[in-house]
């Protein structure tokens, strides 16, 4: 099926455009117009005209959400994930996993590899990001600390044959011994490193960093803090233009005047918004698991019994939104930041992350709320909210 979508507005790389169509060709963006577009051949026009047409969110980082954890290991875990996610206006995604025994993170890359195989029905699933079992106890946050490992060049060579070469992102605190060679060997592959969970000095931060580590793992959050004669990882992360940073920005995680700061402090083009989402995740209020510990939320907050915050129940979207809102932040940076700087990330800007001739047909509308109302994933229709198109 061929579409042409009439947008009442449209962001894209040239800015927003009022009045915009997309021309889709099979999975692609055959043309972007400045202009509306009538029926051509047998293709179907889609009026979006009352909305705003961006291109599909990319959560770089996602345990789990309605229900259903990437640790879960099923396909029905990540199809469900999948399908959630697509009515949220996220068309791509990275299933990450947390600490646990290593049987159970086999587990599920393993899966994750089945199930990139074989394709789930709404978010494309992109690989793993990999979180624990390599991080610091000191700064472990909602991480069985039991679990937690000094790295292994052995078992770092099992999750990765297990995942089948679908490993995007892999996580460890700089501070743990051998973490230079480990980081060398990780990038040499094109496997992109983060760093987090981590009380590495500013010292050691930077040596990653340089080594190629080019991440940060939900910045600020489960990091030892900035202080005006030891700027640890935090004060490394804002002070380098190498190391894009991940935001999870619902307020709870980072208040809005730090991510004013944030936003001062790195290009815009370096800050990807995260949700860090768990279970809870378009669920109510309760008690819910999050790998090996219990977990409980209240007014949709997430914390362990020691009252760490553990994941988050955030929608994407409505971290662009805050992010406008709150923060003052253009809506196109924004939404690129939830986009086109993930793509950029992970090295696929080239075919996802914008509106754009040439690039997947990935594309959702939202109204002035922003309430999703409409996703497409590859020129394919996965969610239609309005009847009316």
């Amino acid at each position: 099926m061929r579409y042409i979508l009439n947008a009442g507005k449209a962001v894209t790389p040239r800015g927003i455009l009022p009045g915009a169509s997309i021309i889709l060709s099979g999975e692609k963006i055959a043309e972007v117009r400045s202009r509306p577009t009538t029926a051509q051949g047998d293709a179907q026009v889609i009026s979006l005209d009352k909305y705003t047409v961006l291109p599909g969110l990319i959560d770089l980082h996602i345990h789990g959400v309605n229900g259903h954890d990437t640790m879960d290991a099923s396909f029905e875990a990540l199809n469900g994930m999948s399908n959630y996610l697509a009515r949220q206006g996220v068309t791509s995604f990275l299933a990450a996993t947390v600490t646990a025994g290593m049987d159970k993170i086999l587990g599920a890359v393993e899966n994750i590899a089945n199930c990139r195989q074989q394709g789930l029905h709404g978010a494309r699933l992109l690989g793993a990001y990999i979180e624990g079992p390599y991080l610091n106890p000191e700064n472990s946050g909602a991480h069985c600390k039991d679990c937690l490992r000094e790295l292994d060049s052995l078992e770092i060579e099992a999750i990765l044959a297990k995942a089948g070469g679908n490993v995007r992102v892999f996580a460890l605190a700089p501070e743990k011994e051998n973490a230079i060679p480990v980081i060398q060997g990780l990038t040499g592959r094109g496997i992109k490193v983060a760093l987090g969970h981590s009380s590495a000095t500013y010292g050691e931060t930077n040596r990653a960093i340089e080594t190629g580590a080019s991440i940060a793992v939900h910045t600020f959050n489960g990091m030892g803090g900035l202080h005006h004669r030891e700027p640890g990882i935090v004060g490394a992360v804002l002070n380098s233009g190498k190391i894009m940073a991940e935001l999870i920005a619902d307020g709870v995680h980072v208040a809005f005047p730090v991510i004013e700061i944030l936003l001062k402090c790195k290009d815009k083009e370096d800050i990807i918004l995260i949700t860090d989402c768990m279970r809870a995740g378009g669920l109510g209020d309760g008690e819910y698991e999050l790998g090996e510990l219990k977990v409980r939320v209240k007014d949709g907050i997430a914390r362990t019994k020691e009252g760490s915050l553990a994941g988050s129940t955030l929608r994407l979207i409505d971290g662009v939104k805050n992010l406008v809102q709150k923060v003052n932040v253009p809506l196109a940076d924004a939404v690129h930041m939830a986009s086109l700087n993930p793509a950029r990330a992970l090295g696929q800007s080239g075919r996802l992350g914008s509106i754009a001739e040439g690039k997947q047909a990935d594309l959702i509308a939202i109204d002035d709320e922003f309430n999703v109302v409409f996703t497409m994933v590859g020129g394919k229709i996965v969610c239609l909210e309005q009847k009316e198109f």
